[in-house]
């Protein structure tokens, strides 16, 4: 099935774009792999640095920790980590931004199909991430936000289980 409208110019242009941006995603991808982010309590007696994963690379408390308590250790470290990790999401989000822009040259979808739906406007938002201590009242309460989709149809499921589970499948 072909559209009259779309020329071959058109899809060699598109196919263009579409490489364009595989290698923009590609550039992107090295260069976040190779992130850090660093962040500090306590006035400077602890730091603690990520990987763009938010994996913690490194632990350094300085000379004076012993003014600390243990718990104050322990609460420095976990703000110090959340603090890189913020400077992370925005050095990620920074650095994804370009790749991020829609191409002017790439129609939408609808455009090439009508009557299709825009599918980047069918992907939810991702909720926001608690950073509550694990036990917490926050995540005892199992009120978490929950992820809602417009434009979708509710179909009627068979009331009956289905037998793909049952152990003689």
């Amino acid at each position: 099935m072909t559209n009259p409208d779309i020329s071959m110019a058109q899809l060699a242009d598109l196919f263009d774009s579409v490489q364009a941006g595989m290698s923009s995603i590609e550039k992107m991808q090295r260069e976040w792999a190779l992130l850090t982010a660093t962040g500090t309590a306590a006035r400077g007696l602890v730091t603690v640095s990520i990987n763009a994963e938010g994996t913690v690379i490194e632990t350094r408390f300085a000379g004076e920790i012993d003014e600390l308590s243990y718990s104050e250790i322990a609460d420095a470290v976990t703000e110090a980590a959340q603090a890189a990790m913020t400077e992370m999401r925005q050095k990620t989000a920074a650095l994804m931004a370009p790749v991020q822009e829609p191409d002017a040259r790439i129609g939408s979808l609808s455009e090439l199909a009508p009557g299709a739906p825009d599918i980047v406007g069918l992907v939810p938002a991702a909720p926001q991430v608690s950073i509550a201590a694990p036990g917490s009242p926050e995540r005892l309460s199992g009120e978490a936000e929950v992820m809602e989709f417009t434009g979708t149809e509710n179909i009627d499921r068979d009331p009956q289980p289905s037998k793909v589970t049952e152990k003689r499948w």
